[in-house]
């Protein structure tokens, strides 16, 4: 298989890749989409063995109504297939929510349907009084009423700064903290406002918490079955060596299954990556390179997975935190320096609420996740990890008691299956490059390489919002410009 037999090349099958060849080969374009694993999906991909099904990283779908992958499906002629586990207005408690003040001794749960419309949950958590819960009340719908040119005006605002001359409970603000850290794995004084104020309006406007039958990796398996129902070839366990360039433009890569051909390339295997092992610096301008090294990854996200012997959880979601637990920058840069606070943030997903088959009958199983450094090579990982199993002794015995074995994962594992490390303290991101003061908004890097046919897909450029919704949009919007590129090169040939 060389030679030129394809219009475009994707590297890697994560949601913006994915999403980008599937597209694209509907559109009557040849793709070859190449995937340095034998399992599909990236850090979307879910597992089925021994009777267990359940996403290998914690995920929360946001937005429920309207995301990415349902505009995909409904291209694709298969809006049937989309089918998310619950329906955005279900009338269930789906989340519990641990909070812990400073000062107090004790945790406070309440229960939260999908939405966010109805604040008093809130309010009875964080025990507030009449004045700070209409205070709240006129903060959050300033929010969702936020058009979006305001929103655009903060994407040079850190979260913090937006606060800072707000009148709001402290309470509030640590809840923001702690959103930041869980949805955006950022720190409230580097995030962008932007970012997280969008991500806010899609929780309570159209829901939040949302996951698929099968795990993440379902969406994965509709894509790729259509790809290749389309006509699009895969190739699994296939390790692109280099991105050729030749002539100042992209002409194919590199693989130790041979060479391939196509005047197109995308690249879903992260920007910092790309520009600098499979394409080689050489090839860009020192400024543009110089940008790339700059730009900063996101925070990872380290994760265990319970083994119940019998079902325990009763709602899909459980998180957990307090006013010591979620980090600001500072706190950061201590659990750098070894030392591990006494609380984490704590987010975990009940995959048997979603799925009675995620477990064996009368099993269960579940994936719990805090924030941790991006760096695979970082030494607090496993001080983490016991941080974690405490908190469920603590927080949960009944769990704790019924799990049979755990499984533990973290940057490491992330970047061995996803991104390769290639800048120090780099590689582990649970989703790309920060989503910070810096490098949102309008200075969110372009889906458009400076070498000609070279785009990039996923969560690193062009797109907006949460996780997966945000890669999947980059891989639509990249299919698009892709697809521009071809025409526009057939036309004047």
């Amino acid at each position: 298989m060389t030679g030129q037999e394809h219009d475009v090349i994707v590297i890697g099958s994560g949601p913006g890749g994915a999403s980008c060849a599937t597209l694209l080969q509907k559109r009557g374009h040849r793709v070859l989409l190449v995937e340095k694993n034998a399992l599909l999906g990236g850090k979307m991909a879910s597992i089925e063995k021994d009777g267990w099904a359940y996403d290998l990283f914690p995920h929360g779908q946001v937005p429920m109504r309207g995301p990415a992958f349902e505009t995909i499906f409904r291209e694709l002629g298969v809006a049937d297939a989309f089918q998310p586990a619950l329906a955005p207005d279900d009338p269930r408690d789906i989340i519990k929510i641990c909070y812990r003040s400073r000062g107090a001794s004790q945790y406070r749960m309440v229960a939260q349907g999908q939405a966010m419309a109805d604040a008093t949950p809130f309010f009875r958590l964080w025990d507030l009084d009449p004045a700070d819960q209409a205070k709240v009340v006129g903060f959050m719908a300033g929010l969702v009423t936020m058009p979006e040119e305001q929103l655009d005006a903060l994407d040079d605002v850190s979260m913090h700064e937006y606060l800072a001359d707000k009148d709001v409970p402290y309470a509030l603000y640590s809840y923001l903290a702690f959103h930041a850290n869980a949805s955006l794995a950022e720190p409230i004084d580097l995030v962008a406002a932007s970012e997280q104020i969008r991500i806010m309006k899609h929780i309570m406007l159209q829901g939040g918490g949302g996951q698929y039958k099968g795990g993440f990796g379902a969406l994965t398996k509709v894509m790729i079955r259509e790809f290749e129902k389309n006509g699009g070839t895969v190739l699994r366990s296939t390790k692109v060596d280099r991105i050729l360039v030749e002539g100042g433009i992209a002409t194919g890569v590199a693989t130790r299954r041979g060479t391939f051909r196509a005047p197109v390339v995308v690249s879903s295997a992260g920007l910092q990556p790309t520009v600098l092992r499979l394409v080689g610096d050489e090839h860009f301008d020192r400024s543009y390179v110089a940008y790339v090294k700059s730009l900063a990854p996101g925070w990872g996200f380290t994760s265990i997975r319970y083994f119940l012997g019998k079902p325990v959880m009763d709602v899909a979601m459980y998180v957990a935190y307090s006013d010591e637990s979620w980090w600001d920058m500072e706190r950061f840069n201590r659990v750098k320096e070894g030392k591990i606070p006494d609380e984490v943030i704590l987010f975990m997903c009940n995959h048997s609420f979603y799925d009675e088959a995620a477990a064996p009958p009368g099993k269960q199983v579940l994936v719990a996740g805090t924030i941790c450094s991006p760096n695979p090579e970082a030494t607090e990982i496993e001080g983490l990890w016991k941080r974690m199993d405490e908190q469920m002794v603590r927080f949960f015995p009944e769990i704790w008691n019924a799990t049979e074995r755990r499984e533990y994962a973290g940057p490491k594992e992330i970047s061995d299956l996803t991104r390769d490390a290639v800048l120090p303290g780099q590689g582990g991101e649970c989703v790309g490059l920060g989503q910070i003061v810096g490098q949102c908004g309008k200075k969110k890097p372009s889906s458009v390489s400076p070498i000609p046919g070279l785009f990039y897909a996923g969560a690193d450029a062009g797109a907006a919002g949460m996780g997966t919704h945000q890669s999947a949009l980059s891989g639509v919007e990249v299919a698009r410009l892709a697809g521009h590129y071809l025409n526009k090169r057939r036309k004047t040939r």
